[in-house]
């Protein structure tokens, strides 16, 4: 792997470089257009009213489940698009009888399910503007959130959250509502229960035919919804998007990507986040597709991959980077026989790569081995994504070129995207028929990319570019140029043919004392290939070299360690066995072997557990927070460029 280029080094070479894209126009058909997200979704469920909606494994609502709410989950449950739009309606009614009307704020609390979706919808029907917040945060950043939009009702998933709300409830003035979604138990003196907004629903034709009328009068510059950023370095800014943002994104989507009647999309990301509310819940809404649910708890997600069978599932690297350890580790602790097969198997698949990079059609040969491969090797490990993959969408992150080709070997194409909550958040993404790994795709149609010559910074333009920040004019002036570029932050390149290469945060690069430039993500991208390493921070800046902070995989690590005959310990005594520490250091050589001397970092200190929101170290997206991490790690930091050299 070859290192990427930090800002100063992109301007000497700039104008050999494309430095800006052509505008692809948008061609998709009439009947997948829409005015408003309320009319898509309406639209969609006039297409195919008996179609499957939605899918989940809930707790159940009396009201959303068509019977009484049960205590554990239960099986898989399914509804149409009809119920789901009866749903939608019943909620806006609800609402409408609560008092919300157009222009009003609306938040929303709660992890992935079928209320969140039924919730926004059905405020966005009566012009309100909805404003998810993160069920992972702590109350006074709920309240900042409610404030900042000046809320006048929130759902909340639970009674936890609805705890979280009551804490600081005194300090929301703005604040009259707060409804629980899943209400068993007692709930706090003030607030109903979602079964109660249907009671509150409305039945009467006229009413209904009134708010049809109105809702078909929204226009796309209408706003939408208020999101706020996840904040690595600041204060939280909220993002004023409109319908029409949030059109383009599914509108350039389904023109980028294949996306057809017949996929079933795994939702399990937050729908707090832009990826998932519009790759996983807007684009197959609009689409016609069904959207299973996943369970709340994390470990059960192989397990709903394994029953759903998904065709499309959205996701962070961070679960391409674990499904490839895992595969590796058990590939690595099988026979020498198996091991050699699985290699062939591999290289099978970068054949296929490199044909696909040259234009050239797979050979007879090629193709009836890749078949035997697919018997021997790579079924088993489809078969634990339920076997029916045709994409998945990865953004959030970079992802490593070395991952991407060992999904694609198996036949499962991973989609590299790039946007920002700012864009709503889709600008560019591979093409299933002309994809790079290591690069997140041309832009999408109607959007325009620049680098700036300077600073090698990525702007765009484009119908998804936000209204701007919540109450802060001058910050938006600063991110919008006054020719309608947005400014994104990140630092990058165009290839010869106008796919995006990411480098870096602008924010996150390294300035070492001789002045030298070092993007720190290509590095930490590099290191999450290795089986023994779940998270890295590459630091440096005004020091005379880099080091990094490694957060080991402890299941890996402690297998290691007991077949190098290290009796068990825990993780904290673990990292400072030297046979563990001489591991590590030597993935992190290995690893980053191809990176200028400069750039690699000169020493290496094991933390004793991981990286976690919790602490405050993680955004609720799964970016890392340099400053906390800095902070709290303090000890180890030190050691990364203390006084005495241990090289």
């Amino acid at each position: 792997m070859t290192t990427t280029m930090a800002a100063d080094e992109l301007t000497t070479e700039a104008p050999a470089r494309l430095m800006e894209t052509e505008i692809e126009p948008l061609d998709i058909p009439a009947e997948l257009r829409a005015d408003s997200l309320v009319a898509l979704v309406h639209n969609a469920m006039l297409r195919n009213p008996e179609k499957e909606a939605l899918r989940w494994k809930l707790p159940r609502s009396r009201r959303m489940a068509g019977g009484p709410a049960e205590d554990e989950p239960v099986a898989w449950t399914s509804t149409s698009y009809r119920e789901t739009w009866d749903w939608i309606t019943q909620v806006a009614m609800g609402l409408k009888h609560l008092g919300i009307r157009d222009g009003d704020r609306v938040c929303i609390m709660s992890r992935t399910r079928p209320a969140w979706l039924a919730a926004d919808l059905g405020a966005l029907s009566l012009g309100a503007v909805t404003c998810p917040i993160y069920p992972s945060v702590e109350p006074e950043q709920a309240a900042f959130v409610i404030n900042n939009v000046g809320a006048r009702l929130i759902f909340v998933e639970n009674l936890q959250q609805a705890a979280k709300v009551e804490q600081v409830r005194a300090d929301c003035p703005t604040l009259e509502h707060v409804v629980v979604i899943d209400d068993r138990g007692r709930l706090p003196a003030g607030a109903i229960s979602f079964d109660d907004i249907f009671d509150l629903a409305t039945v009467d034709p006229g009413e209904i035919r009134e708010w049809t009328t109105t809702w078909k009068g929204y226009g796309r510059d209408k706003v939408a919804t208020i999101v706020h950023t996840s904040g690595t370095t600041a204060q939280p800014k909220g993002v004023v998007l409109t319908h029409g943002n949030i059109l383009h994104n599914f509108e350039a989507g389904i023109q980028a990507v294949d996306f057809n009647e017949n996929d079933l999309f795994l939702s399990f990301l937050p729908l707090s986040h832009m990826t998932e509310r519009a790759a996983g819940q807007i684009v197959p809404l609009g689409r016609g597709c069904t959207i299973a649910y996943a369970e709340p708890a994390i470990e059960r997600l192989a397990a709903n991959m394994a029953e759903v069978r998904p065709t499309v599932m959205v996701a962070v690297p961070r679960l391409y980077e674990r499904l490839y350890a895992r595969v590796l580790a058990t590939v690595e602790a099988g026979p020498p026989l198996r091991q050699r097969i699985f290699e062939w198997a591999l290289g099978l698949g970068r054949a296929k790569y490199a044909n696909h990079l040259d234009g050239r059609p797979d050979s007879a040969w090629l193709r009836l081995q890749l078949a035997v491969a697919d018997r021997l090797v790579f079924h088993r490990i489809k078969e634990r994504t339920g076997g029916r993959v045709r994409y998945f969408v990865s953004g959030g992150a970079p992802l490593s070129q070395e991952i991407g080709a060992f999904f694609y070997a198996m036949g499962m194409l991973i989609l590299e995207g790039y946007g920002l909550t700012e864009t709503a958040p889709l600008l560019s993404i591979n093409r299933p028929s002309d994809f790079k790994f290591g690069t997140v795709g041309k832009p999408v149609a109607e959007t325009q990319v620049r680098i700036d010559p300077s600073s090698g910074e990525i702007l765009a333009r484009g119908p998804q570019v936000m209204q701007g920040y919540l109450n802060e004019p001058e910050e938006t002036a600063r991110v919008i140029d006054p020719e309608g570029w947005f400014h994104t932050g990140d630092i990058g390149e165009l290839d010869p043919i106008g796919r995006i290469v990411i480098t870096d945060r602008l924010k996150n690069i390294i300035v070492l004392a001789n002045g030298k430039n070092v993007a720190p993500a290509p590095m930490e991208i590099a290191l999450l290939t290795s089986k023994y390493i779940a998270q890295a921070v590459v630091l440096g800046d005004n020091e005379p070299y880099t080091g990094v902070l490694i957060a080991p995989d402890f299941e890996q690590i402690e297998a290691w360690a007991a077949a190098n005959g290290i009796t068990e310990m825990p993780p904290g005594q673990l990292i400072e066995e030297r046979g563990v520490q001489k591991l590590i250091e030597g993935e992190v050589r290995g690893k980053l072997d191809g990176f200028a001397i400069y750039e690699r970092p000169r020493r290496v200190a094991l933390l004793p557990r991981l990286l976690s929101e919790e602490e405050g170290e993680l955004t609720p997206s799964l970016k890392v927070k340099t400053r906390v991490v800095v902070k709290t790690w303090a000890d180890k930091v030190a050691h990364l460029f203390g006084e005495d050299d241990k090289e």
